[in-house]
């Protein structure tokens, strides 16, 4: 009983968050862009006002960075930067119409680069009330509500994304170090062998040396 019960409540929020929280269009990809590649991903704006959110984060290859551009549809850059490991953006889409995120891999000439990101268009505006005073205050209670909900759920999404790209990364030098390691231990151990080696031929010459005089 106590389970039907929980499920209620859970399904009634549920209900609530999206009736009431603002909607949003939002995409989340993996992206391998290419040596001296310029990959573009477009958004579609059907209003003015509009926020965009944009978040990007180097995963894998190089130093972790990457260019970035952001155009609106009249092609002008709104927003850019280069050599940027990771980035948190909210930008206000004033145009209606396409909008462009672009990377950039042409500093690297030979390393591909991971790079995870998500775009997003929200509508902040929220429900209309009803024209009751008592109830327009408990709807606004309730909208407050779920609007604090929804900011902490996005301040954990931000923080798990963030981990994440942190594991990657130490992923990547543990790696990194490992192959290093490795290689210089394979050095090490031709250079002793060599040493074995030329220590070997000095006592034998040394030792046929002195055979010859006698």
């Amino acid at each position: 009983m106590l389970f039907g019960i929980r499920n209620s409540a859970l399904l009634a929020l549920a209900t609530l968050l999206a009736t009431v929280a603002p909607p949003a269009d939002a995409v989340t990809l993996t992206y391998w862009v290419g040596a001296n590649e310029k990959a573009c991903f477009y958004t579609n704006v059907n209003e003015a006002g509009k926020k965009l959110g944009f978040y990007f984060a180097g995963q894998a290859g190089g130093n972790f960075d990457i260019d970035f551009t952001v155009t609106n549809p009249r092609d002008q850059v709104i927003l850019s930067d280069e050599a940027q490991k990771q980035g948190d953006y909210v930008l206000t889409g004033n145009l209606p119409g396409e909008y462009a995120f672009c990377f950039s891999n042409g500093v690297a000439t030979r390393e591909d680069k991971l790079i995870d990101f998500d775009i997003s268009v929200e509508d902040e505006s929220r429900a209309k009330h009803t024209p009751d005073h008592e109830k327009a205050g408990e709807d606004d209670k309730v909208d407050e509500s779920l609007h604090l909900i929804g900011a902490g759920l996005a301040r954990v999404e931000r923080d798990l994304k963030y981990f994440r790209t942190r594991e990657n990364r130490n992923k990547s030098t543990v790696q990194s170090t490992q192959e290093r390691v490795f290689y210089f231990a394979v050095m090490e151990s031709v250079a002793i062998f060599a040493v074995a080696a030329l220590q070997v031929f000095a006592i034998r010459t040394l030792f046929n040396t002195k055979k010859t005089r006698f």
